[in-house]
């Protein structure tokens, strides 16, 4: 069986744990999927803001100066996002003292101690995914990003995106046409968000879901074998952990219905869906939203550029404590670039 030197093991240890750590599975990522990354390398993050119009232009008189058009002005939107910072020791792992109390290892140790530094890093960086996908959920129910040693991001979503049906109107309700209330949201972020795409996304929590399926005019639609407006079935297929259930017709729009049965778990250890179980999430099929990720805290040498990136990796062995320090960081948030081309509805009670 080879061997290998304590001293060429130290060395080969960072770039192996990496090149291992590439090969583990991530959470389900597909509420984040809906915002593309984007990294920048300062401690704040902006965008520019300028609202459209679809006015139609005027004939004029020839020889006229004809009308005059006044553009409004751009608004900077400037946000530091939370910092995040999950780290284990890997003195604490069983084989730490195999590879460094002997002057030569074997292969198969170093690897499999290679393999338990992959599988925790994988295990702290998860921690963070799953907190942006939370954040991202936040964000499409409410438009406000709850943090817990910081201030709360609001996004200042407009009233009318956030619609509770009320008694009387929910999906539950005998005679309550669903349809109908899902055209008004697509009418909303047609106008409001300036989207002029047919094709809308609807991700349902699990009793919204539940309760549209059940609801008596949904039903009746469906009872109409030789109509194709409907295409409603069994899953259609996954896109990270979520399920396409079909697509209905909402007046003049196609919707494609979705659930999300993904979980997380809070400090009290409970499990809670992504999505909120009497929602849904209405979206368009392209939206302009960007997860940003800036800076991280770091000394910065003389000559020497900043690290950047969406996580960025540390291994620092503190003296002191007696420890070998696995570190993740990160600093992002989701940004809904159009803050309209969302709208969020309660039809249960």
């Amino acid at each position: 069986m080879p061997s290998i030197s304590t001293t060429d093991a130290q060395g080969l240890q960072t770039k192996m744990i990496l090149d291992f750590y590439k090969e583990r599975n991530k959470p389900t990522g597909f509420l984040r999927a809906m915002f593309p990354d984007k990294v920048a390398p300062t401690l704040e993050l902006s965008i520019e803001v300028q609202r459209g119009s679809e006015k139609i232009a005027v004939d004029v008189v020839r020889g006229t100066d004809g009308n005059r058009n006044q553009i409004t002005r751009s608004t900077e939107k400037i946000w530091i996002p939370p910092y995040f910072r999950e780290w284990f020791d890997a003195t604490s792992l069983q084989l730490y003292d195999r590879l460094y109390g002997a002057t030569e290892i074997n292969d198969q140790i170093f690897t499999a101690y290679i393999n338990s530094v992959a599988d925790a890093m994988v295990d702290i960086k998860s921690k963070i995914e799953r907190r942006y996908e939370l954040m991202c959920s936040q964000v499409l129910e409410t438009g406000i990003v709850t943090l817990v040693n910081g201030t709360n991001i609001d996004f200042k979503r407009k009233s009318a995106s956030l619609v509770n049906l009320g008694a009387g109107n929910y999906w539950a309700t005998a005679g309550v046409d669903p349809y109908a209330q899902i055209e008004a949201l697509c009418n909303f972020v047609r106008t409001s968000g300036k989207y002029s795409g047919p094709y809308f996304n609807l991700v349902l929590g699990s009793t919204a879901l539940s309760d549209l399926l059940r609801n008596s005019e949904f039903l009746k639609r469906q009872n109409l074998f030789s109509m194709t407006l409907d295409q409603v079935a069994a899953p259609l297929r996954n896109s990270e952990g979520a399920a396409l259930h079909g697509e209905i017709t909402c007046g003049a729009y196609k919707v494609r219905l979705w659930s999300y049965p993904q979980f997380y778990e809070d400090a009290s250890g409970t499990l809670v869906p992504y999505i909120n179980p009497k929602k849904a999430i209405l979206l368009p099929e392209t939206p302009q939203f960007r997860f940003g990720f800036a800076a991280v805290p770091q000394l910065i040498t003389p000559g020497a550029a900043p690290k950047t990136g969406a996580y960025i990796f540390g291994d620092i062995i503190d003296q002191r404590a007696k420890a070998h320090i696995y570190e993740v960081e990160s600093a992002g948030m989701p940004i809904p670039l159009a803050i309209d081309q969302m709208a969020t509805i309660q039809p249960v009670a």
